[in-house]
């Protein structure tokens, strides 16, 4: 389980891209910023950030971290029982690399 905190005053759980996207979006939203105005602080365009906060999986790993410190948002990373997290991440690792 990956886990978003400081969203509003409260965590979220993030399992998949569309949840990492959404959580950002719900952020920035929050902080009253645009996407143009996200994007250029973050150094990213528009349409790739239009991408990731609608959870397109091939988003790279590197950019969606540089969004998330620009949001000031912390991950942490947290186990789920033996038999799922190897699963789990390597869902979300597939995911990102597409």
């Amino acid at each position: 389980m990956w886990v978003i905190a400081h969203i509003g005053g409260s965590s979220m759980d993030v399992y998949t891209a569309r949840d990492l996207g959404a959580a950002a979006r719900q952020k920035r939203e929050t902080l009253g910023m645009t996407q143009q105005a996200l994007a250029d602080a973050a150094g990213v365009t528009r349409d790739w950030l239009l991408d990731f906060e609608a959870g397109n999986p091939s988003s790279s790993l590197g950019r969606v971290f540089t969004v998330l410190n620009t949001l000031h948002l912390h991950v942490d990373l947290t186990g789920t029982p033996e038999d799922e997290s190897d699963s789990a991440l390597d869902d979300v690792f597939r995911d990102l690399d597409r």
